[in-house]
Order: structure tokens, then sequence, then C-alpha cells
């Protein structure tokens, strides 16, 4: 399966500012991951939609410069490559105080917590402090989840302006992943829009069973919605009740923490 996503605009069309050879060159990059830990030439080539030979010729550069390794026919990312994803939290203006903040909520809740973004139609994961594996198989800073199905990602789509969510729903795929999974389209409209008003979103049982999420929004020094902070728990031992009535007032704190910190830095 490609997953050559077509570049939004070509050399030509930017007057020679868009660099076509590094836009391939990163989708080599993310053609690899969990299914697709080690690859062959051709394997490569059939993910990104590239030729052999252009599979081949960017490979070898990666490999040089130590973000790709190769051991007889397959190519494994090295772990140099993390060093692009800790530009991004580094520079991420959460990086440094707000992993006090979670770890305080994670000792007061003992239970998961996630700090995540929007990109796109889906929520990235930028911190995550665990006390248990709540979600099967484990999550990790960097995961992605669609928007529509998760507390967190209900929170930031209500941050959102009208047209920017309708722009939203125009490129979502909404797909059902449990029998709770809410994919009609004005339903979720208005079930955001209650979120945006109430100050927090509930889900049980939308991406998985017995998985249930309670979110709050942070919102940056100008008072928009940045960030989604989140308590993962499991439904076979904790209620709705008793998520908003033990949790909801410590999630909101945390995020006040969090805002106060970015008018801080925002000096």
């Amino acid at each position: 399966m490609s997953i050559h996503p077509g570049f939004p605009i070509t050399a030509r069309e930017s007057g020679g500012q868009f660099v076509e050879a590094f836009a391939r060159g990163l989708m080599v990059v993310m053609a690899f991951g969990e299914g697709h830990e080690r690859m062959t030439l051709s394997q490569v080539a059939q993910r990104t939609g590239l030729t052999r030979a252009g599979a081949r010729r960017l490979l070898y550069t990666l490999e040089q410069l130590g973000f790709v390794g190769h051991k007889e026919r397959l190519f494994f990312l090295t772990p140099k490559i993390l060093r692009l994803g800790y530009a991004y939290t580094s520079s991420s203006p959460f990086w440094g105080y707000a992993h006090p903040i979670l770890g305080q909520l994670v000792g007061d809740v003992q239970e998961t917590c996630t700090l995540a973004v929007l990109e796109g139609t889906e929520i990235v994961y930028v911190i995550r402090n665990s006390v248990r594996a709540v979600v099967t198989g484990g999550s990790v800073v960097g995961t992605r989840l669609p928007a529509y199905v998760t507390s967190m990602g209900r929170v930031l789509l209500g941050g959102l302006a009208e047209r920017e969510l309708d722009d939203y729903f125009e490129q979502a795929s909404l797909q059902k992943y449990t029998e709770r999974t809410v994919t009609d389209r004005d339903e979720l409209k208005r079930v955001i829009a209650a979120d945006q008003e109430q100050g927090w979103s509930w889900i049980q049982g939308e991406l998985e069973e017995h998985i249930c999420g309670l979110s709050v929004p942070v919102r940056d020094h100008e008072g928009h919605v940045c960030a989604a902070l989140n308590i993962s728990v499991n439904s076979l031992r904790m209620t709705k009740e008793i998520a908003l009535h033990t949790m909801l007032p410590r999630l909101l704190i945390a995020a006040e923490q969090l805002h106060r910190g970015l008018e801080l830095r925002a000096g």
C-alpha cells in the first residue's frame, strides 16, 4: 500500500521555492513505522510511490547522513532520526515546564495523562505520562489518532473557527471503531459545541471498548485553544460521575498552570 500523499504544490508553481527532492526524502523517512520497521528497496519504492532508482538515491543519501542503516537487503531507521523529533519537542512552548505539571497531575489522579495538539485531521501526543498501559498496545509521544473520536480531539476542534471546522469535516474520514463511535457530521458538531460550552469533553468506548477520556482545553497567551490535556481511564473501574467529581477539578487546575506558563513565556 502506497503512502504517497501527492505534493500540495510543485517547484514550478512555487517559483522554484518548493524543493521536491527534499519532500521525497521526507516521504522515505515517513514510510518507516509500525509494521514497516525494515523494508527492502522495492518496498520503500512501493510505499512512497517512487521509482526504485529514486528510492535508492534517497536511501543512500539518508544512510550517508546517518539516518538510515541497512543490513543485507533490508533498510531501517537509525536512532539518529530521533534528533528530528527532539528538535520539535525541545522547541515546543510546553517543553520543560509542562513535564512537572503533568507529573503532579499523574501523582494526584493515578491515571495516565496526555498533552496533545491538532495537526490536520489528527491529534498528536506531545507529552504523555503513564502510570499503567491504558490503551491497548500502549501509546507514546508522537502517537496520532483521529480527532473526532477522542476527547482531546473534540476539545481542539471546539477551538476552531466555524470555517476551519467545516474544512476539517471536508477532509476527515469518519469511520466506526466501536458501536459507540459517532460518525454523523451534524451530531459531532453538536457534541463539539456542547463540549466547548461546558469546558470539557468526555468520551467513552468510541475508539476502544472500555477506554474513556476526559479532556480540557489549554489556552495560549492570547486565549486561543492551542492544546488539550487529557486523563485516560478504564470504564471497568471508573465511572463518568466519579471522574468528573474527582479528576476534572485537578485537570482544570493543571490546564490553568499550563496557560500561565505560556503567558509568562510570551512575556
